[in-house]
């Protein structure tokens, strides 16, 4: 027991000094922070929730001790408490099948679909936290953001003002405050699932991965996600406040569509000739073109009543090797 909690510890200094990386501010320093959560989700993945827990309170404890209690909370809120609660939820199983013969009996993890809804969820969460810790209203959220951009380094591009001044400035931030909360929650659920897969990744590789690695192409979304992602697109469309708070999650459970289209499109496109090509073309896509993606979110929306895996499946492809 005390190695696991050793390594949590351990985990969680790390955690916070890539976290800290950020105030360097070097093209490195955004790499390692954006690798933050990583070494809370290779403890997780490795030696348990229990040790991802003590990661996440040592690293909440040691940044708040070296940067303040205020920089701390933000640790807590935005990589210690959500990575915990993922690497929780993708340990979790229920036996499926009694033991035989004295052995263990089948296990049913925790479905990936539902890992990446909950992950949706909190960076919806998180988004709505961003804007109120900017305003408690959509002036002062404004205010907030102009403020930003006119300390910020655009300045330094045009000193002599004839590209940025207070009119493109003005327009800029309300602009940005419209798009910020779900950019905010794509942002972070991109983060924290790339994190944690890549966590997987390597405990599977060396063997000690306490959850067999998972079909990524079988990624399917709980019926509860679209009724949410229904009614907060819907009251995005509010006025307000309200509006930019339902625009986070929105933007977050659209972007779990889109990895649903993708995972669709993996298992449908298994065993086609060019496949590679096709699905180049399609990340490569999604990063130049915002339609492609759009496309992707469609398709995985569509897919409870397409089917197209299952119609995969029955035309008898081989294997799955993703």
């Amino acid at each position: 027991m005390a190695t696991p909690l050793l390594i949590g510890a351990g985990a969680g200094l790390i955690s916070a000094a890539l976290f800290a990386s950020a105030a360097t501010a070097t093209a490195l320093a955004g790499i390692l922070f954006y690798l933050a959560p990583l070494p809370i989700c290779l403890t997780g993945a490795g030696s348990g929730w229990t040790a991802a827990l003590l990661a996440a309170l040592t690293g909440t404890v040691v940044v708040a001790s070296v940067l303040g209690l205020g920089t701390g909370a933000i640790f807590a809120l935005a990589v210690g408490a959500p990575i915990a609660t993922l690497c929780y939820l993708a340990l979790l199983s229920r036996p499926v099948a009694p033991p035989q013969n004295g052995g263990s009996g089948t296990l049913e993890w925790y479905p990936i679909g539902r890992l990446v809804g909950w992950a949706a969820i909190m960076a919806g969460g998180l988004a709505g936290i961003m804007v109120l810790m900017l305003g408690y209203d959509t002036e002062s959220y404004r205010d907030s953001i102009r403020d930003v951009l006119q300390h910020s380094a655009l300045k330094e591009l045009d000193k002599d003002g004839t590209l940025i001044n207070d009119n493109t400035i003005g327009g800029l931030s309300t602009m940005l405050a419209r798009a910020l909360p779900a950019a905010f929650a794509i942002i972070w659920q991109t983060i924290a699932l790339f994190n944690l897969w890549l966590a997987g990744v390597i405990v599977d590789a060396s063997g000690g991965a306490l959850r067999p690695w998972p079909r990524l192409d079988a990624i399917e979304l709980p019926n509860a996600v679209f009724l949410t992602f229904t009614g907060s697109l819907l009251a995005s469309f509010l006025p307000g406040l309200a509006g930019l708070l339902a625009t986070g999650l929105a933007g977050a459970l659209l972007f779990a569509y889109v990895l649903q289209g993708l995972a669709v499109l993996h298992a449908y496109s298994r065993g086609m000739p060019f496949r590679g090509l096709l699905l180049a073309a399609v990340y490569l896509g999604m990063l130049l073109l915002g339609w492609v993606a759009v496309a992707m979110a469609i398709l995985g929306l569509s897919e409870p009543m397409l089917r197209l895996r299952e119609r995969a499946a029955a035309r008898g492809q081989p294997p799955h090797t993703d």
